[in-house]
């Protein structure tokens, strides 16, 4: 029994350690459009490329109206996500 409760006391305390920033960015006077690209960088990845050229160029969008930045923590890792949208 004492097994489990070390185990639901390190699972409680790894949740309260995660977090998740989201920043909504309006770029430009573009429409927001139908069309949605994503790039995401992961912990040790070797040359990690979220960059909004990249969301675009991933989603085939020519014209950006808005983007997403999302950062989210795991207790030591991290996810950073760029989402754009547009035409």
């Amino acid at each position: 029994m004492s097994k489990l409760k070390t185990i639901v006391a390190v699972a409680a305390i790894g949740a309260l350690m995660t977090s998740c920033q989201v920043k909504t960015l309006q770029l430009t006077n573009n429409p927001i459009g139908s069309k949605t690209g994503k790039a995401s960088a992961l912990p040790f990845q070797k040359e990690p490329n979220f960059t909004f050229k990249k969301a675009a160029e991933n989603g085939k969008i020519s014209k950006i109206g808005s983007a997403t930045f999302t950062v989210t923590n795991y207790v030591v890792f991290g996810k950073i996500e760029t989402e754009v949208t547009g035409e």
